[in-house]
């Protein structure tokens, strides 16, 4: 028997009698189907707020920085798109005293905020782009610029979604969101020019691979949130 007649064989006998497990990306699609993405990102004006947060938090940040000193500033604003909506997301539906039911009874909370993250997470790729596209003088800059974008994007995603899945307090994402921008603004201040020449030389490559680790890292986690059924399945 060749490998495609064992694979053919094993999904008529789960076909008939046993349920298959679901993939991560699967899982995705049916939950995106059922909660539709009005659910996942509300509706225009809460949209409009996040960005005119987004913006006004951005246009601060490289209002106060010198031209000298714009790698440290890109590398700062790259995860607030991120931080900001998923700041939103967790603080306005945990003090809805509906959260829970809003879930459904087929997904938890922590599936639920999986998947908002994994869309946010997209928004946050394509605003970190432009940041870099705004603060790069050209395209040479800016292919070595916008790996190290990301890298701030992921790290800060990563770390963001271990609050959520470790610590169950309502508070816990709120001041996470708050140490990371305290700590954004005062290391690079801290630092002074030597942390604009670390970022100014740090080598592509490891930028990138820093860049490609981070996003497996955070895809890991979205996977393990999503097939916490039944740990968390009355998690709060």
């Amino acid at each position: 028997m060749n490998e495609r007649e064992k694979n053919a064989s094993i999904d008529y006998i789960l076909a008939r009698g046993l349920v298959k497990p679901q993939r991560a990306r699967e899982r995705i699609a049916e939950m995106a189907r059922a909660l539709g993405l009005r659910f996942i990102f509300w509706d225009t004006g809460y949209s409009l707020l996040f960005a005119a947060v987004t913006v006004a938090m951005v246009v601060a940040v490289f209002a106060f920085t010198p031209r000298d000193y714009r790698r440290s500033a890109a590398v700062g604003a790259a995860p607030l798109a991120f931080l900001i909506i998923t700041l939103f997301a967790e603080v306005s539906e945990r003090a809805s005293g509906l959260y829970e039911l809003k879930q459904t009874c087929r997904y938890t909370v922590r599936q639920v905020a999986a998947l908002r993250a994994l869309c946010y997470s997209t928004v946050g790729v394509a605003f970190t782009a432009v940041v870099a596209a705004a603060s790069a003088s050209g395209a040479r800059e800016f292919a070595s610029l916008f790996p190290v974008c990301l890298s701030a994007l992921f790290i800060c995603a990563v770390l963001g979604l271990s609050v959520m899945r470790f610590i169950r307090a309502q508070w816990a994402y709120a001041a996470y969101s708050a140490v990371w921008v305290s700590f954004s603004l005062t290391f690079p201040l801290a630092l002074g020019q030597s942390w604009e020449n670390a970022l100014r030389d740090a080598p592509v490559a490891l930028s990138a691979a820093l860049a490609a680790v981070g996003a497996g890292i955070f895809i890991h986690q979205i996977s393990r949130m999503l097939s916490e059924v039944k740990v968390y399945a009355v998690a709060s």
